[in-house]
């Protein structure tokens, strides 16, 4: 797990772990429909993120807009996951970025706490082996990104994929 600062938000810490061979992804996937308030964290599917700047672009987006009091959904967590999406569609971002019954690969976001409590926390919930962020290579599958974000073939060239994605994240909603 890893835990940073935002430039922004100094006194808000995150706090990004990656599961993987995920068991319970359905009852997590029930918790979050149910709006479980025990979960407080935001579940990503790990196969649609590119690193962990792709990961703090949303988080700095949902945090800011806590802020200011303009969060669009229930609380700063789903806002994360809304945020990874190109649409003002809350439940296209939610369908295309979360967690489906069947997935296997988890990231784990959770602003605030302390480290210990927020690794304690995320452990309890995610049922799956708990991984450095950096094995976030092997996962994540940039063609269904490229598609995901219509951006079109770029040959998988890492730093153009994430300047395409971190353009069509900013202007959503302009």
């Amino acid at each position: 797990m890893e835990t940073c600062t935002l430039e922004l938000h100094p006194t808000k810490k995150v706090h990004i772990a990656l599961f993987q061979n995920v068991t319970n992804a359905s009852e997590l996937r029930h918790r979050l429909i149910n709006q479980d308030n025990t979960l407080a964290c935001s579940l990503i599917n790990a196969k649609l993120v590119i690193n962990k700047l792709h990961i703090l672009l949303a988080v700095n987006r949902a945090v800011s807009d806590e802020s200011i009091g303009k969060l669009k959904t229930h609380n700063v967590h789903s806002e994360i996951l809304y945020d990874f999406g190109t649409t003002n569609n809350i439940g296209k971002s939610f369908t295309t970025f979360g967690i489906t019954d069947d997935t296997t690969d988890v990231i784990a976001v959770k602003i605030g706490e302390s480290e210990i409590d927020a690794e304690l926390h995320m452990k309890e919930c995610v049922k799956g082996d708990l991984v450095p962020l950096d094995n976030l290579l092997n996962i994540t599958d940039l063609k269904l990104i490229e598609n995901t974000y219509q951006i079109g073939d770029q040959k998988e060239d890492i730093d153009n994929i994430i300047s395409l994605v971190a353009d069509g994240m900013a202007l959503r909603g302009h």
